[in-house]
């Protein structure tokens, strides 16, 4: 074989040997793309109390306090089921709001009537209830029983209950055909409000806007 033929068959080797590895990495998969990764916050939500409850939630966004009342009386619910003694009443003073929180032993859930009052008056009597602060928001909750019809002991005192932040107390009086009659007194001119209705214990929480 002469040079020039030898010379052009080692050309149309390297030529294959070219093609053959381009053709090898045409077909290698790509690489996978980083995986991201979703940060996780550890959120703490309080109840009534400020009692710490841990929640791990799959977010990055710092968790903002809750929201301010905004609601305005009259508000009211009917009770369901309910068989209630209430067991307790507290405030607590919060950042926007202040909180009244009552407290039941019994079963169903409490009905409420809340509204403004100008008069606050006992149940029975009719006497006038002396309330300080500059609006009187009158509480009446429904589904209540008396404690030998429930078997559960009531809540004694403090009468009044002393107030926190804006609420400058909390008057109640005793169980009248079914129904319980609080008087809160508010630092504030008809502020708005939040109710809500909680479980494990029963409780009625009125959240009141600063």
């Amino acid at each position: 074989m002469n040079t020039d033929v030898r010379h052009r068959l080692a050309l149309a080797g390297c030529a294959a040997v070219a093609t053959l590895a381009l053709t090898a990495c045409g077909d290698a998969e790509p690489s996978s793309p980083p995986t991201r990764t979703t940060p996780v916050t550890t959120v703490t939500v309080t109840d009534e109390q400020g009692s710490p409850t841990p929640t791990t939630q799959n977010t990055s966004p710092t968790p903002t306090a809750e929201a301010v009342p905004t609601a305005r009386l009259p508000l009211s619910a009917p009770a369901v089921g309910a068989a209630l003694t209430v067991t307790d009443i507290r405030v607590g003073a919060h950042s926007g709001y202040d909180r009244v929180v009552v407290e039941f032993g019994g079963t169903g859930t409490p009905g409420y009537d809340l509204r403004f009052t100008d008069d606050p008056r006992q149940d029975g009597s009719g006497d006038p209830v002396s309330v300080p602060g500059r609006s009187v928001i009158q509480l009446v909750i429904n589904g209540v029983r008396y404690p030998g019809d429930t078997g559960i002991p009531e809540f004694t005192g403090p009468k009044p209950v002393p107030g926190a932040g804006q609420v400058t107390q909390v008057n109640w009086f005793g169980v009248f055909e079914g129904q319980q009659r609080l008087f809160i007194g508010v630092d504030a001119d008809k502020p708005a409000v939040r109710v809500s209705t909680l479980t494990s214990p029963t409780r009625l929480v009125l959240d009141i806007a600063h």
